[in-house]
């Protein structure tokens, strides 16, 4: 799974979410959870080419995000689901 896979999710999530409008407001704050690289932390740009989701090779059901300085240096990620951590 490629990280823009995970950006048209949560815009696909966004457009599910009901649009009420309050007459105080002209418009009302939306927030996406943007995508973390599992081992540092760091949001996860678009435009980062090198970024990568999979899914755990263990349980199956995490999704273990990495961003590009990450995969150079070759640092661990963990699952956040079972702890698993992938090289």
């Amino acid at each position: 799974m490629k990280v823009a896979e995970l950006f048209r999710l949560a815009r696909e999530e966004e457009k599910e979410m009901p649009t009420i409008r309050d007459r105080r407001s002209v418009t009302e704050p939306r927030y996406i959870e943007m995508p973390r690289c599992s081992s540092c932390g760091k949001v996860i740009s678009p435009r980062d080419i090198g970024a990568i989701a999979l899914q755990c090779p263990n349980c199956g059901e995490g999704i273990i995000i990495r961003c590009s300085k990450c995969r150079k240096a070759g640092n661990t990620a963990k699952c956040p689901v079972c702890g698993y951590e992938y090289p």
